[in-house]
């Protein structure tokens, strides 16, 4: 059985030596993609061989939806992000898409109706968060590519399930780091806090 710990490979002779430690065969590989899910292969591969490096994570969102030939995206967005939502929208909308946006408190259920912490216990109403409605919202568009902009953990996750079609991450909420988790293990302060240096770093 394949042991899945690609994370402490030293080699990563899989990328351009051809090496299979996994021992499945490469037709059962291929048999698990089905005709859909080859051309989202196959846009995703044009995207990254023909923009690598070049474009931003937004350009790229546009590229990839163009290839699929998609008109209409839609985005649910972390209300905290609703500035950036608005130029986002703008963006696309000026890519010549149908763009939809649904913000997580849509329909302002009371936390307290669930009996879930609030961040400010002072408000006598918070809104819940609502990642299944946002899936439903954009549904009821149409929309052929959903986009995760800032969901909280676990709300994303509900949010990815809901969804009934390609769900793709433009934004990963980290409030503490300018929502760029990678920053906890490029920072040499982050990793030592966090206990995982590498034996021998100073």
């Amino acid at each position: 059985m394949f042991k899945a710990d690609c994370a402490d490979c030293k080699t990563h002779a899989c990328y351009t030596k051809g090496a299979n430690c996994t021992g499945v065969p490469q037709d059962e590989v291929l048999e698990n993609y089905d005709e859909d899910e080859r051309a989202i292969m196959k846009a995703a591969a044009y995207v990254e061989g023909t923009f690598y490096s070049n474009i931003t994570r937004l350009q790229e969102t546009a590229e990839f939806a163009k290839a699929m030939g998609y008109k209409k995206l839609g985005m649910a967005f972390c209300i905290g992000l609703n500035q950036e939502a608005h130029y986002i929208a703008k963006y696309y909308k000026k890519q010549g898409f149908d763009f939809y946006s649904v913000c997580c408190k849509n329909c302002s259920v009371g936390k307290d109706l669930l009996g879930l912490k609030q961040v400010k216990p002072e408000l006598a109403h918070e809104a819940m968060c609502n990642p299944k409605m946002q899936a439903k919202f954009l549904a009821d568009q149409g929309v052929e590519l959903f986009i995760s902009c800032g969901l909280c953990v676990g709300h994303d996750t509900l949010f990815n399930k809901a969804c009934p079609g390609p769900v793709t991450t433009l934004v990963v909420k980290d409030r503490l780091l300018a929502h760029n988790p990678l920053g906890a293990v490029y920072s040499r302060y982050w990793r030592r806090k966090l206990g995982i240096m590498d034996e021998g770093e100073v």
